[in-house]
């Protein structure tokens, strides 16, 4: 016998490498791993998207809160001044409407449309209202998701109507790009800063869009309620 050889039936298969079988098996194994895998890192990144908004819409809000205690009423819109140029003394991202560019927290990180769709919308109930008088800044809509009207249009409109505003191509709503417990759901911030997820699903309003009216089962963010600031 020739001591060079070895007669080791284990030793000859590891030096063959692994059979097609095998090969075979451990690709199935891993595709099935990566299968369980995907959904639980898809979840993973869409709650950090959703606290990425969360976050935008807090120092947004933030920021429109301190704007009204230094000009003793709240940011608005006028002709040639929008709020976000109002607000980049407090913000310093975003210097107007037209300004579109880089990692602002004016972008939602669920928008896919920045070209043609705002990301967060102001209540146009608080428009020059003064901070004082605002009954209940911690469940008064201040800025929520927007970016649609009421067909579910993409708009660049940087408002939003209450429930009871008429319908119109430029009337902007609350746009659910989110999810609350497998529901669709809305970032909402409120006057005082505060920020949460309401659920918010088709139909946004009872009876014809823009119809005006309250909904119950939308009283995080669309009752008329939660709106007006008196």
């Amino acid at each position: 016998m020739n001591p060079f050889v070895c007669t080791n039936p284990a030793a000859n298969r590891l030096t063959r490498g692994f059979t097609l079988i095998e090969l075979l098996t451990v690709i199935a194994l891993i595709g099935i791993l990566a299968g369980l895998l995907l959904p639980a890192v898809s979840a993973v990144r869409q709650s950090a998207r959703t606290t990425q908004c969360l976050s935008n819409v807090r120092q947004i809000a933030l920021a429109g809160y301190l704007y009204g205690i230094d000009h003793n009423r709240y940011v608005a819109w006028s002709p040639g001044t929008d709020r976000k140029e109002l607000l980049y003394p407090y913000l310093e991202t975003g210097r107007s409407n037209q300004d579109t560019a880089g990692d602002q927290i004016w972008h939602c990180p669920e928008n896919r449309n920045r070209d043609r769709e705002a990301s967060y919308g102001f209540n146009t109930n608080l428009n020059d209202v003064p901070l004082e008088s605002i009954r209940n800044p911690s469940r008064t809509v201040a800025l929520a998701d927007a970016g649609i009207n009421d067909a579910g249009a993409s708009i660049l409109a940087t408002h939003l109507m209450p429930p009871s505003a008429q319908s119109g191509s430029n009337v902007g709503r609350p746009n659910p790009r989110h999810a609350l417990s497998g529901q669709p759901a809305v970032a909402v911030g409120f006057v005082d800063g505060r920020a949460t997820l309401e659920h918010l699903a088709p139909p946004f309003y009872p009876a014809e869009p823009g119809a005006g009216g309250n909904d119950p089962h939308h009283a995080g963010c669309c009752t008329n309620e939660m709106w007006n600031p008196q």
